[in-house]
């Protein structure tokens, strides 16, 4: 969806910003980390994170504020294999997807 979501590949307009706009994924066992290394000033900050799974369920979100850290936490279903989307929304330079896959 170019134009509309950007990611590490598809930076578009952004060009250069990817290492601070796009989410961060880690996992360990079931517990998925997701961060955005990007200043939280009160005119430019990360908004929202998402985490969805690949049948497009959602599994969590968590909305910030200026002045917070853009990190989140979910816990996988058990069991879980397949594509995890995150993203990232912030509110100068647009919505950016991460993926990871869970074996």
């Amino acid at each position: 969806m170019k134009g509309i979501i950007y990611s590490e590949k598809e930076q578009g307009l952004w060009d250069g910003k990817a290492g601070s706009h796009a989410p961060v994924i880690s996992v360990d066992g079931r517990k998925v980390s997701v961060e955005t290394k990007h200043g939280m000033d009160p005119d430019h900050f990360i908004v929202r994170h998402t985490l969805v799974l690949q049948d497009g369920s959602l599994l969590g979100g968590k909305t910030f504020k200026p002045g917070d850290t853009a990190k989140s936490e979910y816990e996988l279903p058990e069991g879980y294999k397949g594509k995890i989307s995150a993203t990232s929304y912030c509110n100068m330079h647009d919505l950016w997807l991460s993926e990871a896959e869970i074996a």
